[in-house]
């Protein structure tokens, strides 16, 4: 082998030689830059983990509480005040509702009164009640239905406890309707009307 011929092979092993370490030397460069990659990451999803955390931890009861899956609308101290406040409204109710039904219960009215029978008898009342003529009944335009009332007349001082199971009357300036069979025991069938005082009781 020539000089020439020996000094080109010696220089194509260099260059392979230099080449091959080359390419060890970016493939060494190349897993360092992942594992670097991987300590980043690693460490990036660390910090997110950390301050997600430290939220957590610094929240207020009431969202901590908003998080865990058994906490129901019922359990949340936003609903407590609307609980208490429900519970004040039905105090009030319960308190107006008892001043109306003492009221109710010492009613008083006085006014003229008259009475119906013949052409009404059979038919059905407010209540339900098949009218009676005969019976001590009569009709109010606001008494609850099947209360009690005692009715006196004024001009006689005669009484009578009757049933308000009718509304009416509806004409006029009279405060109540009487049966026939409750005029009657007033005595005042003849003129038709009297002038009476109304006051509630419990039963006849």
């Amino acid at each position: 082998m020539n000089k020439r011929l020996s000094g080109l092979l010696t220089m194509s092993v260099c260059l392979f030689a230099g080449s091959a370490m080359a390419s060890n030397a970016n493939a060494v460069e190349a897993k360092t830059s992942i594992m670097t990659l991987s300590k980043d990451n690693a460490s990036h999803i660390d910090r997110v983990l950390g301050e997600l955390t430290r939220q957590h931890d610094s929240a207020s009861s009431l969202v901590k509480s908003a998080r865990q899956p058994t906490s129901l609308a019922l359990n949340s101290s936003l609903l407590a005040s609307d609980t208490s406040q429900l519970s004040n409204d039905e105090d009030v109710l319960e308190r107006l509702t008892a001043v109306a039904s003492n009221s109710v219960s010492k009613f008083k009215q006085t006014g003229l009164a008259s009475w119906y029978g013949r052409k009404f008898h059979g038919r059905k009342t407010a209540s339900g009640d098949t009218f009676d003529m005969n019976a001590l009944t009569a009709a109010h335009r606001s008494l609850p239905l099947n209360c009690y009332v005692k009715v006196t007349n004024k001009t006689n001082g005669k009484t009578v406890v009757v049933k308000v199971n009718d509304r009416g009357p509806f004409s006029g300036n009279r405060v109540l309707d009487l049966s026939y069979g409750a005029a009657k025991q007033l005595g005042m069938t003849a003129k038709g009307v009297g002038n009476v005082a109304i006051e509630r009781v419990s039963g006849p």
